[in-house]
């Protein structure tokens, strides 16, 4: 049996815990800024006409929660969870967010000089908990809040390997478990850096352990952020490692 028709004859109430029960797990949404869409101009007249575009803002290759689109009733309890969010200045926001659980990554690409002005004019970022980028991005994107507000930054997430991997429409993070929790990034950072060392040589991790090696690399990353941090977050952020895992693995 492919349908049940008489789901619509069920009381309002059971109809309500369904949709609920059926909005997806935690998300990572990949955000992505217009550029990353551009296509590389192969002549001079091709390039004076493009620039930026007052029109243009983030927009995420992850795909939209279905219940969103089934009928209104499932979309009604969809929007109690998710919102449209990262417009830019005036432009409508194209991404859809449950910022109690979805985690935003933003790629290498996002990173660039050239988003400045994205970042300083989009809203909604005073809500991101969850915060993905790959480790060499960290410190431009620690230094963006100045003019950014990551008030409720929680967790920050160093993902590793990106340039290996085809995100799909439902990307898979996968974080690894010895650096959740392990590494702060305000007081106290040596000696929490030091805790997951330990951690590392207790579970006994060969030389070439992948994990082992996207570790030291956070705490390389980490060593820089001291250097550079232009600010301290009212509360502790977390940071971990980890990697997507490639569709069907």
């Amino acid at each position: 049996m492919d349908s049940f028709v008489q789901f619509a004859d069920l009381p309002a109430e059971l109809r309500v815990k369904i949709w609920q029960f059926a909005i997806p797990e935690a998300r990572t949404v990949v955000v992505k800024s217009p550029y990353s869409r551009k296509i590389i101009p192969t002549s001079l007249d091709k390039v004076l006409p493009q620039g930026f575009d007052a029109s243009e803002t983030w927009y995420s290759t992850t795909r939209v929660p279905a219940l969103l689109h089934v009928n209104a009733e499932a979309r009604h309890e969809a929007l109690k969870c998710y919102s449209l969010s990262l417009g830019v200045g005036k432009v409508k926001p194209r991404v859809y967010v449950d910022f109690n659980r979805d985690t935003l990554f933003f790629g290498d690409s996002e990173l660039t000089p050239e988003c400045s002005t994205l970042w300083t004019k989009t809203k909604d970022f005073e809500k991101i908990e969850r915060l993905a980028i790959v480790p060499e991005g960290a410190w431009r994107a620690i230094q963006w809040t100045k003019d950014v507000d990551l008030a409720s930054l929680q967790t920050l997430i160093f993902v590793h390997d990106t340039e290996k991997t085809k995100l799909g429409r439902l990307p898979k993070l996968v974080v690894d478990e010895l650096s959740g929790t392990k590494m702060g990034l305000q007081l106290g950072l040596e000696q929490q850096v030091q805790q997951l060392e330990d951690a590392v040589t207790e579970a006994q991790f060969e030389v070439e352990s992948p994990v082992k090696q996207r570790i030291q690399a956070a705490r390389e990353e980490l060593d820089t952020l001291k250097m550079v941090l232009p600010v301290r977050w009212e509360r502790e952020v977390m940071v971990s490692t980890a990697v997507f895992r490639e569709a069907g693995a």
